[in-house]
């Protein structure tokens, strides 16, 4: 299979998943999503390997991030999402990018949060940040372990 169907096979099998799940049908819908996100990762190292170049290498290893994420594995999320970075993605597609890799690790600190203190325990604030300050909030939140989402 070329790069293309495969692609096409993993949004397809995405779509049915998504479908799936609307009906409650979780477990067949995970099925689904792993066989996603088999052909999307499939087709992302193909790309790189033949060197198809930019934006299609990050946006297909992107595609395979968020279904890795979606299926809660962190593990593979992140190694993605550094495939993807690892190459010369467009600014808005690094930016999305980042902003995944911001969403595993705050799930990941959740995780860990999760196992010490109860969820009841837990506060969700909201605040709105100027857009160049981001960056430096993201700073902090990565040396603090912060679970934050931008």
């Amino acid at each position: 299979m070329d790069i293309q169907e495969l692609h096409t096979q993993a949004m397809e099998l995405a779509e049915q998943a998504d479908f799936l799940r609307m009906q409650g049908k979780v477990e067949d819908a995970n099925k689904l999503y792993v066989q996603s996100l088999d052909a999307e990762r499939q087709a992302a190292y193909e790309a790189r390997d033949r060197h198809f170049g930019e934006p299609t290498e990050s946006v297909l290893f992107r595609s395979a991030a968020t279904l890795a994420y979606g299926l809660q594995d962190l593990r593979e999320s992140e190694r993605l999402v550094c495939m993807g970075l690892s190459g010369n993605p467009p600014q808005e597609i690094a930016n999305e990018l980042r902003d995944l890799y911001d969403k595993v690790s705050m799930e990941r600190s959740l995780m860990q949060i999760d196992s010490d203190v109860d969820t009841k325990q837990r506060e969700e604030v909201t605040i709105t940040i100027p857009t160049q300050e981001r960056n430096l909030l993201r700073a902090l939140v990565r040396k603090f372990g912060w679970a934050c989402i931008f």
